[in-house]
């Protein structure tokens, strides 16, 4: 199975085939290729003296803990969420629009870990695919070559072909290959889920 840019049925069809707690994984595992993006954002805030806690980061560790087999309440997830709310990137402000679908995939993966259903873990994987279309469309504006002409199905088809849309959609059929293989979520599983979004600490744009 390889997954396709934009092809969400396909993923829905792979999404309902795995346990609920998979579905977490796949999500964590998808927002730690988007957290690089609110990082940057989050380093510039404080280039101007902000000084706040990174509430994203945290509720994204807690996933993993949740995930490892952490006790987390209800009221602990709703607490993180309204926490990580209230740090969700200005919209008129924020520099990079990327760190705003890091963020919203977060959020969209705390409210996972309470209804994990198909359509909200492709809801987080649809927060990956804008990502890859804003960054990949504003990449080609900046070439020389660049029409106004364009249509919506060619420039979809331009972010399809990309080797950043590419790579993430392998990445996405990897794991999910290996959660349909792996039926119980053990820490070294986990561990592994959790370090191979790394990619040297860059964003699946290889922006750091």
């Amino acid at each position: 199975m390889n997954l396709k840019y934009g092809e969400f049925h396909i993923l829905e069809r792979e999404l309902e085939a795995l346990a609920p707690m998979h579905r977490v994984a796949f999500a964590a595992a998808c927002c730690e290729r988007l957290y690089p993006h609110y990082d940057i954002y989050l380093r510039a805030a404080r280039e101007d003296d902000w000084d706040g806690e990174d509430l994203f980061r945290v509720a994204l560790d807690e996933i993993w803990q949740f995930l490892a087999g952490k006790k987390v309440d209800v009221a602990r997830f709703r607490q993180l969420y309204s926490d990580s709310d209230q740090s969700y990137p200005d919209y008129e402000n924020v520099d990079t629009p990327e760190a705003q679908t890091a963020a919203g995939a977060i959020l969209n993966t705390l409210e996972l870990c309470l209804d994990p259903s198909v359509q909200q873990t492709i809801s987080v994987a649809k927060e990956i695919d804008e990502t890859l279309f804003m960054y990949i469309d504003y990449l080609y504006q900046s070439e020389d070559e660049y029409s106004a002409d364009i249509s919506h199905e060619e420039l979809v088809e331009i972010v399809s072909n990309h080797p950043f849309t590419v790579r993430e959609m392998a990445k996405q059929s990897e794991d999910l290959q290996r959660l349909r293989e792996t039926p119980t979520l053990t820490g070294e599983f986990l561990q592994w889920l959790r370090t191979s979004s790394e990619n040297g600490g860059k964003s699946l744009l290889d922006l750091s």
